[in-house]
């Protein structure tokens, strides 16, 4: 499960990085400047990275405060 997320952690950063390319170095890509197009990937890239994470944490913090009330009875 970790690597998994750490997996698509790397992805997510690799499309945002591509994404900011879109947005301030086209020529790099050899494409013509698009940055509402880099704009909106790097907003689905970041929270499509985002919302999982968020997620995860919440179960964790739920799995603790359940063995933490396990452990005090």
């Amino acid at each position: 499960m970790i690597i998994l997320l750490n997996i698509g952690r790397f992805l997510m950063v690799v499309w945002v990085v591509f994404s900011l390319i879109l947005i301030f170095f086209p020529s790099f890509l050899h494409r013509p400047p698009d940055q509402i197009g880099g704009a909106i990937q790097f907003g689905i890239a970041y929270s499509i990275g985002w919302c999982p994470d968020r997620a995860l944490g919440l179960v964790r913090r739920r799995k603790a405060a359940a063995a933490g009330a396990a452990a005090e009875s």
